[in-house]
C-alpha cells in the first residue's frame, strides 16, 4: 500500500497529464503514422507507464509494509538477591544448591518458552545473583520493570522467588496490573518468627544544644517466651554515655525513652544498644544508629508585655532553666533597646487595647528576628490582623476556657512522652471566642477542645514567611500550667521542656550564606539519597540558572564528580551505592562571575534494613499468587514448579504483524521496471526505425 504527503487529486492531475503528453507525442510524431495500432499502443503504454512511475517518485511515496512474526511465550524469572534471605536457618540451601535446581528448572521450560532471568533488591539486574548482598528490598520496583521491558509481549507468566519482605516502595500487590499475567510464588525461609529483640522506630530531634539534655524516644520489639532482663547502652565516640537495665515482658513491645547530655559540639553520632540473650541469631536489629547536631551559641530572648503578668514570670524562670537562653523582660512603652540584639522576641499580649509604641511594633514586625505572639484577653486583635498575613482572628474579645489537643504528626521538633501526658491533662488556658483563619503555611502543635468537643481552630502553631520563623499561641493562663506541673509532678520539667523545644526551634539561627545546602547525616549504606542546594543573589533572592558542582571524597580519599540539575525551587544531584564510611565533600556554585564554596561531610553506615524483619512474609506471596490466577509454591516444591507451570498456563505462540513505512524510491525493483519499460520502447522503436 502506498502513500504519499500530497493529496491524491494532484498525483492524478499528473498522472493525466503523463497520459496526455504521451498520447500527443505519438499522434503527432509523423512516423508512426503507417505504424500498426497495435504497436502503437504497445509504445503509448511504455512510456506511459516509465513516466508516471518518475513522476509518483517526485512526490515521494512511502510503501506501508507488513512483516509476520512469531513469539514464544515468555516467562520471566524473578530472584530476590537481598541479604535477609540469608538470615533464615536454610541459608545454606540458597547460597549453594538453588542456583543450580533453577538453572535445571528453567531450561526444562525453556522447550516451551523463552525464560528471562533477572535477580533484584533495590534495583534489577539480568541473570541469576546467589551473592544475598542486596541492601534493600524493592518487590514492586521490579514489577514496574517487568512490566516496562515486556510491554505488549507474549509475557505467560512471572515466578517471583523471594520472602515476600520488602522495605521499600509500595505493597507489590498494586503493581501487578503491570504484569497482567500469572505470578507464581516461590516461599524461601521461614513464616515461625525466631526468639528475637530488637530496637526500632528511632524518634529524636535533627538539633539540641551543647550542655543541655535531648530525648531519643524508641520501640524495643520482643519475641520470646519468658521474662527478660536487658541491658540498654549509649554509645558516642566509643564511650559509654548511658546505660539502663530493662525488664522486658514476653511477647509485649515497649515504647522507651531516654535522656543523652550534650557533651560534644558538631554532628555527633550514637549508637544505641540492647545486649542480646542466649542464642539470640539476628543480633544486627538490637542496635540502631542516629545522628544528632549539637550546637553551642547563647540566645537572647526578650519578652515585652503590655503590663505585669504571671505569665511572663512563669516563661522567664522556664527559659531561664536552659543554658542557652540569655532572658530580658520588660514593659512594652519601657523599651528602647536595639531589637537586632535578640534571637527571639516574645510578645505577651501585643499590640494591646491602648496600641501604644506602634512604631516599636512595626519595627519589630519588620525585623528578622523570629517571633512569638501571645494573645490574651488584652490583646487588639485588629490590629493584630493588620500588622501580619499569617492568621486572622475574628473575635469580639470574648473569652473562654480551650484545651489544648497534641498533633501527633507534628514535625519540627520532638516532646518527651511524660511533657506530652502534661499537657493532654493541663488545666485550660483563655482563648478568645470566635473563628481562627489561617492564611499560609503552617505546623499545629494544638488544636483546641472546647466543652469536650475537638475544634479545628488553631491554639499554637509555627510558620515561616520571609526566612523569618513565627508561633502563635492564641491564649493566655500558662502560669496556670506551671502550678498545675508542679502539683502533679513535683517539678517544673514539663512546662520548662515546652517552652524551651518552642524557642530552641524558633532561634535557631537562619542561614545567610549565598550558597546553601540540604542533605541527610546518616545515610544507609547501598541507598540513593539526595542533596539539593539553594544559590541566592546580594538581595537573597533565587538564582535559578546557575551551574552548581559536587566532588565526594570516599574514605579511601578517591573523588567523585555529580552536576546539580534544577528542581524547581532548587536545585538537585542523587547519590547512591556508596560503601560505608566517612566522606567529605565540596559544592561549587557559578553564576555569571560569581563563585560561591561550601564544604561538609556526612557517614554511610552498614544499613539495618534487612536485618529488621524476624519472619519472611509469605502472606504477601500468597495474596500476589491468588489474585494473578498463579500459584504459591512451598520449598518441598520447588523441583516441580515446571510440572506446575506447564499444567496452568498455556505455552501458544502469539502472531505479531508489524507494519513499517519505507520509501518507494529505495525500492530496486521500481528502477528495474522503469529500465525495462524504456528498454522495450528503444527496441521497438529501433525496429521501427524511428529512433
Amino acid at each position: 500500500m502506498l502513500q504519499f504527503e500530497h493529496p491524491t487529486i494532484f498525483i492524478l492531475a499528473a498522472i493525466l497529464f503523463a497520459f496526455l503528453l504521451t498520447l500527443f507525442i505519438y499522434h503527432k510524431d509523423e512516423r508512426f503514422t503507417s505504424t500498426h495500432p497495435t504497436v502503437k499502443i504497445i509504445l503509448i503504454a511504455l512510456r506511459f507507464i516509465s513516466l508516471s512511475i518518475l513522476i509518483i517518485l517526485l512526490f515521494k511515496p512511502k510503501l506501508l509494509n507488513e512483516v509476520k512474526q512469531v513469539e514464544k511465550p515468555i516467562i520471566v524469572f524473578l530472584q530476590d538477591a537481598s541479604s535477609s534471605i540469608i538470615n533464615y536457618p536454610d541459608s545454606t540451601y540458597y547460597t549453594l544448591e538453588f542456583k543450580t535446581l533453577i538453572e535445571e528448572n528453567n531450561n526444562i521450560l525453556s522447550e516451551k518458552f523463552d525464560v528471562y532471568t533477572y535477580h533484584f533488591s533495590d534495583e534489577i539486574n539480568e541473570s541469576i545473583n546467589m551473592d544475598f548482598k542486596g541492601k534493600i528490598t524493592d518487590i514492586s520496583n521490579a514489577f514496574e520493570e517487568i512490566g516496562n521491558r515486556f510491554y505488549n509481549r507474549n509475557l505467560a507468566a512471572v515466578v517471583l522467588a523471594s520472602d515476600g519482605n520488602y522495605n521499600k516502595g509500595i505493597n507489590p500487590f498494586y503493581k501487578t496490573s503491570e504484569l497482567n499475567c500469572p505470578i507464581f510464588t516461590m516461599a524461601i525461609g521461614d513464616d515461625t518468627p525466631e526468639p528475637d529483640l530488637q530496637i526500632k522506630s528511632v524518634r529524636h530531634n535533627e538539633i539540641a544544644y551543647f550542655e543541655n539534655e535531648f530525648p531519643i524516644k524508641f520501640d524495643i520489639l520482643s519475641n520470646f517466651d519468658s521474662d527478660q532482663k536487658h541491658k540498654i547502652s549509649v554509645i558516642n565516640n566509643g564511650k559509654t554515655i548511658y546505660t539502663e537495665s530493662l525488664n522486658i515482658k514476653a511477647q509485649t513491645p515497649i515504647s522507651k525513652e531516654i535522656f543523652i547530655e550534650a557533651n560534644n559540639e558538631g554532628i555527633q553520632y550514637y549508637d544505641i544498644i540492647i545486649n542480646a540473650f542466649d542464642g539470640e541469631r539476628n543480633t544486627e536489629n538490637n542496635r540502631q544508629k542516629v545522628a544528632i547536631e549539637i550546637l553551642n551559641n547563647l540566645q537572647n530572648i526578650l519578652i515585652l508585655s503590655s503590663s505585669p503578668h504571671p505569665d511572663v514570670a512563669a516563661l522567664t524562670s522556664a527559659l531561664e532553666e536552659g543554658k542557652n537562653y540569655k532572658v530580658t523582660k520588660s514593659l512594652f512603652h519601657e523599651f528602647y533597646e536595639e531589637i537586632e540584639a535578640f534571637n527571639l522576641i516574645i510578645l505577651h499580649q501585643i499590640p494591646d487595647l491602648t496600641n501604644r509604641n506602634k512604631n516599636l511594633l512595626d519595627n519589630i514586625i519588620k525585623s528578622e528576628t523570629a517571633l512569638f505572639f501571645i494573645g490574651g484577653k488584652g490583646s487588639k486583635w485588629s490590629e493584630f490582623n493588620r500588622l501580619q498575613e499569617l492568621v486572622e482572628v475574628k473575635t469580639k474579645n470574648t473569652m473562654q476556657e480551650v484545651f489544648p489537643i497534641i498533633n501527633k504528626d507534628f514535625g519540627p521538633f520532638q516532646l518527651s512522652e511524660q511533657c506530652e501526658k502534661f499537657i493532654e491533662s493541663a488545666t485550660p488556658l483563655q482563648a478568645p471566642f470566635g473563628d481562627v483563619i489561617l492564611k499560609e503555611e503552617f505546623s499545629s502543635l494544638f488544636t483546641q477542645k472546647i466543652e469536650g468537643i475537638n475544634t479545628n481552630n488553631e491554639l499554637l502553631f509555627f510558620a515561616e514567611k520571609e526566612e523569618k520563623n513565627w508561633a502563635i499561641l492564641l491564649a493566655e493562663g500558662l502560669w496556670k500550667w506551671k502550678l498545675f506541673d508542679y502539683q502533679k509532678n513535683e517539678s517544673h520539667d514539663n512546662f520548662n521542656e515546652l517552652f524551651q523545644n518552642i524557642s530552641q526551634y524558633l532561634t535557631l539561627n537562619k542561614d545567610k550564606r549565598k550558597l546553601r545546602l540540604q542533605y541527610p547525616k546518616m545515610i544507609d549504606e547501598g541507598a540513593t539519597f539526595y542533596m539539593d542546594a539553594q544559590l541566592y543573589n546580594d538581595n537573597y533572592q533565587l538564582i535559578e540558572d546557575a551551574e552548581i558542582n559536587l566532588v565526594l571524597t570516599d574514605p579511601s580519599e578517591k573523588e567523585f564528580s555529580y552536576s546539580f540539575s534544577p528542581n524547581k525551587q532548587k536545585y538537585q544531584t542523587s547519590i547512591k551505592n556508596l560503601n560505608k564510611g566517612s566522606y567529605e565533600f565540596k559544592v561549587n556554585s557559578k553564576f555569571k562571575n560569581e563563585y560561591a564554596e561550601q564544604s561538609g561531610t556526612f557517614v554511610v553506615i552498614e544499613s539495618k534494613l534487612e536485618q529488621q524483619q524476624q519472619k519472611a512474609n509469605w502472606k504477601t506471596l500468597k495474596q500476589l499468587s491468588s489474585n494473578s490466577s498463579g500459584q504459591f509454591i512451598l520449598k518441598e516444591n520447588f523441583d516441580d514448579y515446571p510440572k506446575i507451570i506447564l499444567s496452568n498456563i498455556n505455552s501458544n505462540q502469539k502472531v505479531y504483524f508489524n507494519e513499517y513505512l519505507s520509501d518507494l524510491i529505495k525500492q530496486k525493483s521500481i528502477f528495474l521496471l522503469i529500465l525495462l519499460c524504456l528498454f522495450l520502447e528503444w527496441i521497438i522503436r529501433k525496429r521501427l526505425g524511428t529512433n
